[in-house]
């Protein structure tokens, strides 16, 4: 492939972005909201989120995100360890609710996707796991419901 100016420009810019998208995150304004929305399950301490139910036993992340665009976050935690079975992971996605309550979506082991289609404003959460065949989440308008499960 020959290297032009405008390849190498492109180049940078695409290795700048990410840096620029990351610099944007606020790490202790996300740990709070991780906080709250977990009722201070999950910790942030020293650049790593804790889950007090698995303290030591498990590795774990939490992303704070807004699924439907009004501004307000949503929260998708993971664990990850053996006691989680085949997955090897134990997710959960947090929604604050109408009066103010954040609600757990999920809680079960499985890795989220986040699909493109969208219901009522949150898009479709396809669980993956082991196997071939991942079931599909949809948003109802008050929570996540099963949309497409897997034969047994």
């Amino acid at each position: 492939m020959r290297r032009t100016r405008a390849n190498v420009l492109v180049a940078s810019t695409l290795m700048i972005v990410p840096l620029l998208c990351a610099a944007q995150s606020n790490p202790a304004a996300d740990a709070k909201v991780v906080a709250e929305a977990t009722q201070g399950r999950f910790e942030y301490r020293n650049g790593t989120y804790f889950d007090k139910d698995y303290e030591g036993l498990a590795e774990c992340a939490a992303e704070v995100i807004d699924l439907n665009g009004d501004g307000q976050p949503e929260v998708f935690t993971k664990c990850y360890g053996s006691m989680f079975g085949m997955a090897g992971v134990q997710m959960d996605l947090f929604i604050k609710g109408k009066g103010g309550k954040w609600v757990s979506q999920f809680g079960f082991p499985g890795e989220y996707r986040i699909l493109e289609f969208k219901s009522r404003g949150y898009p479709d959460i396809e669980i993956q796991g082991p196997g071939t065949c991942f079931p599909v989440w949809r948003w109802n308008g008050s929570a996540y419901a099963i949309h497409k499960s897997c034969a047994r």
